[in-house]
């Protein structure tokens, strides 16, 4: 009986935590504290995130800055690209529905293969087709042959990759950090984003006037090679999680995914809150911006690029804010909740600023707290999905929002051209106020309760009965 007592006393506690499965001693040259600093300094103890000190998510990490850079160079030459091309709004307007329309079709089959699949290898190969893509272009702008129906046919390939990248992507993150750094990853991820943001642009500058627009293309493609070399030798880095063999087909695997969201509110409150942003603040604050800008506040070109850095910085500080904040529920919940109330004072800023000057603080404020939420809900979406259901739960998410996204932006865009920009943003922002609270109430709650510890009865004789 000894012998049993003490091997059940060395056994973990269920309310104990889980190991960790990634070591966090960084690697050279990437000390965990900055103690290169002078002692005296204030901030020399200042540490890094610990999701960094993972060996495999830091690599990773490293490579998609460089391939940020890359594509928002591509995106800045591709927009100069198409003006070059034509100058109709429709036809614009037409190559983001093209580009959409895969994301509505194959997004949720997507989702079905990542959780199938070894989501590293369906990340190596949509990024490889991403820059071949990338040198298709180069070489019909370089040779002179790029047309407007070349740019729509790739437009529409570019979006069905898309639809297998994203949810493959989105799901790959949590098999390079422990479970309670996803926030901190996932808050890195956007930190880069919207900083490169701002590099990506000002590179693409320098580069499409000393080179042409084709040299963007191609410095693109180029940058791909980093993550995908990255992603081929992280297969002896990480221990891909099991994935049972599904008897299933693949119609029958989205019909389960589907169900799981629909009997589980916590998802789909989040689900919806997302497709909520995407049709009510994102034509508003992304797309449309610039015409704001220029129609309603009376700025030049100059003070739509000035907007769009100041939204971006907005962003940066609201991925630094979850980067650095509470990883608790309750927390998690206060500041997606900050988020919202911040969407709609930063809309309404908006759409009474009589001026430029007077719109900065309602840009910084919308910029923050967009990220802020968008970010939020991303990480308990991923926190609250079971693995064998990640893929499907990322995919139903990014259809979510990149799928009404275009349609978002006609719909606000031909109302706009009726009733005036402003009126359409106050609008936005009252549609905005009821539908945070009414998802709010029904089902986004349930997503930040805590969960309740793990009480087991113990079944031990006590020592003096024996």
């Amino acid at each position: 009986m000894s012998a049993q007592h003490d091997a059940e006393s060395d056994a973990p506690s269920p309310t104990a935590p889980r190991p960790r499965r990634f070591r966090t001693v960084p690697a050279p040259g990437w000390p965990d504290r900055f103690a290169f600093f002078p002692s005296s300094l204030p901030f020399r103890d200042i540490a890094l995130p610990r999701a960094l000190q993972t060996r495999p998510f830091r690599r990773y990490w490293s490579s998609q800055i460089i391939a940020l850079c890359g594509a928002w160079m591509q995106n800045t030459a591709a927009s100069l690209v198409v003006l070059s091309l034509t100058s109709s709004a429709v036809l614009i307007g037409a190559l983001n529905v093209v580009a959409a329309l895969p994301l509505l079709f194959f997004s949720l089959f997507g989702g079905v293969l990542a959780d199938r699949l070894d989501r590293r290898k369906i990340i190596i190969t949509t990024q490889s087709i991403v820059g071949c893509l990338s040198l298709t272009y180069a070489f019909l702008i370089l040779s002179d042959r790029l047309e407007y129906w070349h740019v729509l046919a790739l437009s529409a390939v570019a979006g069905t990759v898309m639809s297998f990248e994203l949810p493959a992507g989105q799901s790959f993150v949590t098999e390079l950090v422990d479970r309670e750094d996803l926030p901190q990853a996932l808050a890195l991820n956007s930190a880069s984003f919207n900083a490169t943001r701002t590099i990506g642009p000002a590179m693409a500058g320098i580069v499409i006037g000393a080179l042409g627009t084709g040299a963007a293309f191609i410095i693109n493609a180029i940058t791909l090679l980093a993550p995908i070399s990255v992603l081929v030798s992280l297969r002896t880095l990480i221990k891909p999680h099991v994935r049972r063999r599904s008897q299933q087909s693949g119609l029958s695997a989205l019909k389960a995914g589907m169900h799981h969201i629909r009997t589980h509110d916590d998802l789909l409150g989040l689900v919806l809150l997302s497709a909520a942003f995407s049709f009510l603040v994102f034509p508003n604050l992304l797309v449309l911006m610039p015409l704001y800008v220029t129609t309603e506040l009376g700025g030049g070109d100059g003070w739509v690029a000035v907007m769009l850095s100041v939204l971006g910085i907005g962003s940066l500080i609201g991925s630094i804010g979850i980067l650095r904040g509470s990883r608790l529920e309750a927390a998690a919940g206060k500041r997606l909740r900050r988020a919202m109330a911040g969407l709609v004072i930063g809309l309404l800023w908006l759409a009474l600023s009589p001026n430029p000057w007077v719109a900065i603080p309602g840009i910084v404020i919308a910029g923050y707290s967009f990220t802020t939420g968008n970010t939020q809900i991303m990480t308990r979406l991923q926190q609250l999905a079971p693995d064998e259901m990640r893929g499907r739960v990322m995919s139903a998410n990014s259809l979510a929002f990149n799928g009404v996204m275009p349609f978002a932006t006609l719909t606000v865009a031909g109302v706009s051209q009726l009733i005036g920009q402003p009126i359409v943003m106050g609008v936005s922002a009252v549609l905005l106020v009821g539908f945070s609270i009414l998802l709010w109430r029904r089902y986004v709650w349930r997503a930040f309760v805590p969960a309740a510890p793990v009480i087991t009865v113990s079944n031990r004789v006590p020592s003096g009965d024996t």
